[in-house]
């Protein structure tokens, strides 16, 4: 990946504690995984850090091309407005940074069965 390159995992966000941690264990291991040098988790709602907050952070070091992905299990109205409506505001702030936002995960069919069934399977 570029050296100007940084990326945020956008989860939905929680009060509980524990609902934050499950973001920042998946950055973490995408990290690893992808040999990424920044890659932080944010939070759309009821956390922080906000969107906002953490692409100022990734802009703050340095990064041009920072990637969003939204770790939503659907694409409802966040995916489908919220998160797009977002990054719009992101990018007039920011007009030389390239936001990009992926796909959400509901379009990946290893979400959408593979993982259903392989849950069935450990309790059959």
């Amino acid at each position: 990946m570029h050296e100007n390159t940084g990326v945020v995992v956008l989860a939905h966000g929680s009060k509980l504690e524990s609902a934050k941690e499950t973001a920042r264990r998946v950055s973490d291991s995408v990290k690893r995984n992808l040999k990424l040098k920044h890659i932080v988790p944010a939070y759309l709602q009821l956390c922080s850090p906000s969107l906002s907050d953490a692409i100022g952070e990734l802009v703050g070091k340095g990064y041009r091309k920072i990637i969003i992905v939204p770790y939503f299990l659907f694409n409802g109205n966040h995916v489908t407005r919220d998160i797009p409506l977002a990054i719009e505001k992101e990018k007039g702030k920011y007009p030389e940074i390239d936001l990009i936002c992926t796909k959400g995960l509901s379009e990946d069919e290893r979400i959408m069965s593979g993982i259903v069934a392989d849950r069935i399977k450990e309790v059959i």
